[in-house]
């Protein structure tokens, strides 16, 4: 609620401030107090009580657990973030519409939020589509940009047909169970277990589902729309592509599969899938990035990658129900990948804002030129190659951990073969922002490019230091998943 207010504020004081700046700060005060109301709410309501039942509403449509919330806060984070690395940027390119862009970008996190707090098809539909729409607009802000048209066309039209196989799915778990409640699906799943024709409906139901996923996710075979709508797509909302749809999308894929399809004859079969698709992303993301000279596309590959190692810790969750190390590790690697990304993303916007563009090219010299910048982006980079004491090596290590504990231990060697690859396409990154020379000035700065970027890097080495009482956090979380 306290999203909603802010976004219909910014909309209507639009038409009456003139300096639009002050807005932009409203905006991200608005987001702050949110992510603070969201952790009172959560310890003020006793969801964190591994006795306690989680709060309903809406006829049991949206629920109220420790999951939630924490997912919840994760998103709010992001859209924070963005809207104070995207400032400058907006001012320069969209002057006409500088605070749409801000406001529909609310509209998406606000579908991300219930998408994540739903627990029936209706709602996590309605949540879906609204952050697909307003992702939709996002990528073809640029109107007089060829790019920019072609990856909001490409985005909707691919994004059209994954919500259509999607709600396939959800149309085919309907009529074999006649619920689209998660709760009431796998009770009525269970119940029928013995019944071969609604076994076989709810598995190709189950197929439907995963492959809308997929797309939501970028994850392969239905991560083609990625690298087009990345690179033409504004770079901050590239970004914001990178990490809030995603980690949205898992949450989903955590709730609709570990509650509605859980423990039930189909839980061994919905792993499998799940296991494929992680091993083909990473794969398929790793070895065609270290092929880019662009870094939005290579970013893309990479975030085709992450999707991968996020998919092996959905394995070992559905492998190892009882645990909750899979859920916990993906919730962990969500809000690491989440700092990560988005302190990449914010150099590449500062980069873009200022006409050099985000080639390999552009990055040569950096460090001579913004010491800051480039040690950011390594350490960024490390901490997705997974090397310690980066939150990216401990997110690997917990879902690492959690692949083997589910006797998924080709999948886990799989996950540590890919990292290693991945080392080719950052290295080369690294290697021209310290080792290359540029006869370009220094690269001035940006209020809200820095403050991304510290909250990145600190959050990034914080995160990786305290990554013990990190994942007890999550872990927690993860038990609440009702």
């Amino acid at each position: 609620m306290t999203l909603v207010a802010t976004m219909l504020i910014v909309m209507i004081a639009d038409f009456y401030v003139s300096e639009k700046r002050y807005l932009v700060w409203f905006s991200v005060a608005g987001l702050a107090l949110a992510m603070i109301l969201t952790w009172f709410t959560a310890t003020d309501s006793n969801i964190f009580n591994p006795n306690g039942a989680p709060k309903e509403f809406f006829g049991d449509m949206v629920v109220a657990d420790g999951f939630s919330f924490f997912m919840k806060a994760v998103l709010l984070g992001i859209a924070a973030l963005v809207t104070l690395m995207s400032t400058d940027f907006v001012e320069k390119y969209l002057k006409g519409m500088f605070m749409e862009f801000f406001e529909v970008m609310f509209a998406a996190t606000l579908g991300m939020m219930l998408m994540v707090g739903s627990r029936d098809f209706l709602a996590i539909y309605v949540g879906l589509e609204l952050a697909s729409i307003s992702s939709y607009v996002l990528a073809g802000l640029l109107r007089k940009d060829a790019k920019s048209n072609e990856a909001a066309l490409k985005y909707f039209l691919n994004g059209a047909f994954a919500s259509a196989v999607l709600l396939f799915g959800f149309s085919l778990v309907y009529g074999a169970s006649g619920e689209t409640n998660l709760v009431h699906i796998v009770d009525a799943l269970r119940a029928g277990a013995t019944h071969p024709g609604m076994l076989s409906l709810m598995t190709v139901g189950m197929i439907f589902m995963a492959g809308g996923f997929a797309f939501k996710i970028s994850a392969v075979p239905m991560h083609l729309w990625a690298p087009d709508a990345y690179e033409g797509a504004p770079t901050p909302i590239a970004g914001f592509f990178s990490v809030g749809p995603k980690g949205a999308a898992f949450g989903a894929i955590l709730r609709i599969f570990m509650i509605g399809l859980g423990v039930s004859p189909l839980t061994g079969k919905w792993t499998i899938i799940w296991a494929v698709l992680a091993t083909a992303s990473m794969f398929v993301g790793n070895i065609t990035a270290l092929m880019q000279t662009s870094i939005k596309r290579m970013m893309a590959y990479s975030s085709i990658a992450q999707a991968g190692y996020l998919l092996v810790g959905v394995v070992a969750a559905g492998s190892n129900m009882t645990s909750g190390k899979g859920i916990g590790a993906v919730l962990f690697y969500v809000m690491g990948y989440a700092l990560t990304n988005l302190g990449i993303f914010a150099v590449l916007t500062h980069l873009d804002q200022e006409g050099e563009g985000t080639t390999l090219e552009n990055m040569k010299g950096l460090f001579h030129r913004n010491p800051f910048y480039a040690v950011t982006l390594f350490v960024c980079f490390l901490s997705l190659i997974g090397i310690p004491p980066t939150v990216g090596f401990f997110g690997k290590l917990f879902i690492f951990n959690a692949a083997v504990e589910a006797n998924y231990i080709w999948l886990a060697l799989v996950m540590a073969v890919n990292s290693v690859i991945s080392v080719g396409y950052y290295y080369g990154v690294i290697k021209a922002m310290f080792l290359e020379k540029s006869d370009k000035q220094a690269l001035s700065t940006s209020t809200g490019v820095m403050i991304t970027v510290a909250v990145s890097f600190i959050g990034v080495m914080l995160a990786g230091i305290l990554s013990g009482k990190v994942i007890e956090y999550t872990e927690m979380a993860a038990r609440m998943l009702r």
